[in-house]
């Protein structure tokens, strides 16, 4: 992370592949200067990255330079991961239907940030829509902070709540592990453990 510090520097994930172990991804990173005579990159160090143990990831940009690397234990990506699961249900009708359905929408936005997709940990067995004119059911099983948020919509509109929790559904494989998101661009790398080497290091 320090190597991206300094101006002008970017990254580029060049090559991801499948480690020694089923779980493992193993990622070719090279960081790269702007070089402003040669107008281009001029490459810095490359490194191996391994993702130990990986639970989700998504590889979108592979070749393309961003400047935009983080390792981070707080991405609405972990929820899934982290926090508690939640059924969420409801009784009553709201007044307005569809501006409840816009409410559901903008909240599930606001708590992914465009990272998971809408209508993604809703009931999907009945239209939205017809869902919420019904009188009440299971409006989705979802992560904690996402019920929570939902929750406070449908009371706004005049509806009752009840939110059934469990676990969280992954567990650390050592005590007080915390689970992190390795974001590179667009795409990202969700595990409890990563290491980082230099390329032709010893």
């Amino acid at each position: 992370m320090a190597d991206l510090a300094p101006q002008g520097r970017q990254a580029a994930l060049l090559l991801a592949q499948v480690g020694g172990m089923p779980t493992e991804l193993q990622l070719i990173v090279q960081v790269a200067q702007f070089d402003e005579a040669a107008e281009g990159l001029r490459p810095v160090r490359t490194y191996i990255v391994r993702v130990l143990g990986a639970l989700e990831h998504r590889i979108a940009n592979l070749g393309t330079t961003t400047d935009d690397v983080t390792l981070t234990d707080d991405h609405p990506l972990l929820y899934a991961y982290s926090s508690p699961a939640a059924a969420l249900f409801f009784r009553g009708s709201p007044p307005d239907p569809a501006l409840l359905a816009l409410d559901i929408a903008q909240e599930h936005a606001l708590t992914f940030r465009g990272w998971r997709h809408f209508p993604d940990y809703l009931n999907t067995s009945a239209p939205l829509l017809t869902l919420l004119a019904s009188g009440g059911g299971l409006l989705g099983q979802m992560p904690l902070p996402l019920a929570e948020r939902l929750a406070r919509a449908l009371e706004a509109h005049g509806l009752e709540t009840k939110l059934m929790q469990d676990a969280p559904p992954a567990r650390p494989p050592v005590p007080d592990q915390r689970l992190q998101a390795l974001m590179l661009g667009e795409s990202y790398f969700l595990s409890w453990a990563f290491s980082f080497d230099e390329m032709g290091k010893a």
